[in-house]
């Protein structure tokens, strides 16, 4: 399925490594400083949560996922 999610999406050199779809902008942000609170300063990476237009399916476990982000 196509749609629009909030997701937490982590960057390692400018890339975009990994992606978590999340219920609510307050859930994403609370994750994103807990991330930040804990990782070391001056680093490459960061976290940053985006509505993103993504493929996402439910698994096994019904958690929504996502496949595929096509536009943030």
């Amino acid at each position: 399925m196509i749609e629009k999610v909030i997701a937490l999406c982590m960057f390692l050199a400018g890339e975009m490594i990994e992606h978590f779809p999340k219920e609510s902008l307050s859930d994403c942000l609370e994750v994103k400083r807990k991330i930040e609170r804990n990782s070391p300063e001056g680093g490459s990476s960061y976290v940053k949560c985006s509505i993103v237009k993504a493929q996402t399916y439910i698994d096994n476990h019904g958690i929504k996922r996502i496949e595929k982000i096509l536009d943030h």
